[in-house]
């Protein structure tokens, strides 16, 4: 689902494993502190403006799209569509929520609250990601959807009674998919890893790249599909170890004809380098279309429970909710 994709979880864990197995002091390289300041000033400066770019590219498009052949219907008929009709377009767009190629416009903000990292199990993470998705018809016959997953982090008492402030590495998919399909729904691209991490315990170091594909069936008001990428590491800092890790994300989802969307969901990686697993499952996550102004957006919620980590990495139970505006092109 869009806006349910975890995009920080295995850059997280590589940097885990690289991190605990130097001290801090030995992750500092031999450059004079003030050198390192400005360079780290610059990296910040530059990853603010990606972000903003990101970010703010689909809303632009969004402002620029063509309108249709409706568009010749005066306002009035979307300001006073009756409340049945307003229902029913809010339960389609839930349903193309679910679906992460659909030719929908949006950009999920996902929170994630993990407990009982580190050395001590008393650490904490705060994970926000935006997630801006974009869709483009490219020809009568297929779509270009591109995805990108930009996160910023807070974590504490990872590292002995520090904590870490920043961004963390971004990462670019593109997913080619058919324009006309029935009920199985297919796209498949490139993934690229961006080491836009503000610190050096928030960021593998390392740009990456491989496939990633999303096969999905759908049936009235469900959707079981599955969403996976392989990344492996092709450049980047050599005191930082090589990237190379496989994601999965199995989903299941219903959705009303009231806009209210069940799911049950799991973040699965695999670190080839480590040999170890990471396993988070949302139980049941429950989120709702909504409509403000003419605005529609979606909320949702869900506990995320940790089956398998590394060490230092969260354990048991924590908390995800994210907020979706979706910008459906206008009619």
């Amino acid at each position: 689902m869009r806006n349910q994709l975890n995009g920080a979880a295995y850059r997280i864990e590589t940097i885990e494993a690289a991190s605990h197995s130097d001290s801090p002091a030995h992750r500092v390289s031999g450059r004079p502190q003030s050198a390192q300041k400005t360079q780290m000033t610059r990296l910040k400066k530059a990853c603010l403006i990606a972000v903003a770019v990101l970010v703010l590219t689909p809303l632009t498009l969004t402002a620029q799209a063509p309108t249709t052949a409706n568009a010749s219907k005066p306002d009035s008929t979307v300001a006073h569509e009756p409340e049945s009709g307003d229902t029913n377009e809010s339960a389609k767009l839930a349903i193309k929520l679910t679906n992460p190629v659909a030719s929908l416009i949006s950009i999920p903000v996902q929170n994630w609250f993990d407990f009982n990292l580190g050395p001590k199990k008393d650490g904490f993470r705060y994970t926000m990601e935006a997630q801006p998705v974009y869709p483009m018809q490219i020809s009568k016959e297929w779509n270009l959807i591109s995805r990108s997953t930009i996160p910023v982090i807070y974590q504490q008492n990872l590292y002995g009674r520090t904590s870490q402030t920043g961004l963390s590495d971004s990462t670019e998919s593109l997913f080619l998919s058919p324009v006309h399909t029935k009920s199985l729904i297919w796209g498949a691209g490139p993934v690229f890893l961006v080491p836009t991490g503000t610190d050096g315990f928030l960021s593998t170091r390392k740009f990456g790249m491989g496939p990633t594909a999303v096969v999905l069936k759908h049936a009235a008001h469900g959707n079981i599909g599955l969403l996976a990428n392989q990344v492996w590491s092709v450049a980047g800092s050599d005191s930082h170890p090589y990237v190379s890790q496989t994601y999965a994300q199995p989903f299941v989802t219903y959705t009303t004809k009231t806009a209210w969307t069940f799911a049950i969901n799991s973040y699965d990686t695999y670190d080839w380098k480590t040999g170890r697993w990471t396993a988070v499952v949302n139980p049941i996550r429950i989120s709702k279309l909504m409509k403000f102004g003419h605005q529609r957006m979606s909320i949702g919620a869900t506990p995320r429970c940790v089956v398998t980590s590394p060490q230092y990495q969260p354990k048991g139970c924590g908390l995800e909710f994210n907020v979706t505006p979706l910008y459906p092109a206008r009619r």
